[in-house]
């Protein structure tokens, strides 16, 4: 008799399904918003560890899944208030559901083509606060920061078309005009 199968496994049997008649990102992320929201409301997976922060981060990436090849990474991360992550960008699509708390994110508009080494000129183009219950997408070149703006850890579901770490991503330096790669700790 195989045991019951939990409601993070049920959810990648579904990412998989999408990703298998998708090919277009915004019609992935427009299918795996619902779901996310679902996982994100159905406590029975969630452990105490995900609030736990990372102090030289400000915060923690906590790993539910990954494929074999790095595709298909679906994570948690906790946000210890007023920490956040700069500007930053995914290069794979992204959907992002609230658990707990409040997480402002800010848009920005890239103005340069990116064909100069180290060098982006961005601008705030919108700013929208997560929170439990509500969903925000990125698509792979959307740049955007993510900041704890409360005063209790803020927790939040990730899912990533490929892990962040192997995307070949950046973060920016906005008033610098700076663009460098960006690799964050994952526990």
């Amino acid at each position: 008799m195989t045991a019951p199968r939990n409601s993070v496994e049920v959810f990648v049997d579904q990412l998989r399904q999408i990703v298998s008649e998708e090919t277009d990102d915004a019609a992935i992320t427009k299918r795996v918003s619902p779901l996310a929201v679902a996982l994100a409301a159905d406590r029975s997976w969630f452990r105490e560890e995900f609030r736990e922060t990372d102090p030289e981060q400000g915060f923690s990436v906590h790993m539910l899944h990954e494929e074999e090849n790095h595709d298909l990474a679906v994570t948690v991360i906790s946000w210890a208030p007023g920490k956040g992550l700069a500007a930053h960008n995914h290069r794979t699509w992204a959907v992002v559901s609230g658990i707990e708390g409040e997480e402002e994110e800010t848009s920005y508009i890239r103005h340069d083509d990116g064909g100069e080494k180290g060098y982006a000129d961005l601008s705030v183009s919108d700013v929208r606060v997560l929170r439990p219950g509500q969903v925000a997408t990125c698509q792979p070149d959307d740049i955007h920061s993510v900041r704890n703006t409360g005063d209790v850890v803020s927790v939040s579901l990730h899912v990533y078309g490929r892990h962040l770490n192997h995307t070949g991503r950046s973060v920016f330096d906005v008033e610098a005009r700076t663009e460098t790669p960006l690799v964050v700790r994952v526990t």
